[in-house]
């Protein structure tokens, strides 16, 4: 990529997270011009059609690589990166089988639990419906997506059963959900970006090989746990940066981070959520996000700030990594 590239900044999508992806969309855009990109384009994906639009540009020159700003289904979770990928167009971000893979929850449970990474167990709505497997407060999440969206808390098992009886949308994609005991502790969020000499302050950063963990943020929400409105509000979570946690266990997290973005084989920028149980002080990956929030309340550029990286330099680095 050099100045004289067209870059054309996709966001927007189909999907529930389209209004987040037009925010960090917005802010993507304007740093690559004041970066000096000046043929970069804001491009709205608002329906199925306006895909055409980037086959045609192809076809006209006019667009030398895309980068993503989508986030959620289709464009987060690989179809858009294999759209791409058809017509020949460098993207930003994970290619097409990490990206899929990361956008299933309970896949990329499976695979980190495979290499000893710590997940916490799932559970099957059937499962839970049909058994005693799980006592304890228990979450409600959505397979596919992000953002926190469509995550629901239940206190029993019978506040459960009454949700499920009143909601025939769940009762007819059970397989679209899945389950986790609700933990109480401290939720957190590590950023792996590639090495980059932007990285100005190293202090409570980890590097492993051609990859740097950025500050631990600490996230604690007003509300009961870190949901879309808790995520997306100004003012409903207080980010502590970095985290407030002793040496050991932010060396264990950081690495954990890492090891599980090269088990995906993850690629540019890419955020692992965390949850630290209370009881056993124990950290557990709760997903990860191979195509990261560019917003104003984003996580990844906050802490990119506190390692002294800029906007506009992490901008440049996803860029650069295309």
């Amino acid at each position: 990529m050099n100045l004289n590239s067209k870059i054309w900044i996709i966001c927007g999508g189909i999907s529930e997270e389209r209004d987040v992806s037009l925010r960090s969309g917005k802010n993507v855009y304007e740093a690559c011009l004041s970066l000096g990109y000046k043929n970069s384009k804001l491009f709205d994906w608002s329906t199925n059609t306006s895909l055409i639009e980037i086959i045609e540009a192809k076809n006209k020159n006019l667009i030398d690589a895309a980068l993503l700003m989508t986030h959620g289904n289709f464009g987060e979770d690989g179809c858009l990166q294999g759209f791409l990928e058809i017509l020949a167009i460098p993207y930003s971000g994970s290619l097409r089988e990490s990206s899929t893979i990361g956008m299933n929850k309970t896949r990329t449970k499976e695979i980190l639990a495979f290499y000893s990474l710590p997940v916490l167990r799932t559970y099957s709505i059937e499962e839970v419906l049909n058994s005693n497997s799980i006592k304890n407060d228990f979450i409600l999440k959505p397979k596919l997506g992000g953002s926190s969206v469509g995550i629901t808390k239940f206190n029993s098992k019978e506040e459960f059963i009454e949700f499920v009886s009143n909601n025939q949308g769940i009762k007819e994609k059970t397989e679209k959900y899945f389950i986790e005991e609700f933990i109480k502790g401290t939720e957190l969020t590590a950023s792996i970006i590639p090495l980059s000499n932007k990285v100005k302050d190293k202090s409570n950063t980890y590097q492993d090989g051609d990859l740097i963990s950025l500050p631990l943020l600490e996230l604690r929400p007003k509300k009961e746990f870190y949901d879309y409105e808790a995520k997306y509000t100004e003012g409903m979570t207080e980010f502590i940066l970095p985290a407030k946690l002793d040496k050991e266990l932010t060396e264990k997290i950081h690495h954990i981070a890492v090891q599980s973005y090269k088990v995906l084989h993850c690629k540019s920028c890419v955020r692992v959520d965390f949850i630290i149980d209370q009881e056993t002080n124990h950290p557990y990956i709760l997903e990860l996000n191979t195509l990261p929030g560019m917003t104003n309340t984003s996580d990844l550029p906050a802490q990119a700030k506190a390692a002294g990286m800029s906007y506009n330099e992490l901008v440049e680095l996803l860029i650069e990594n295309i």
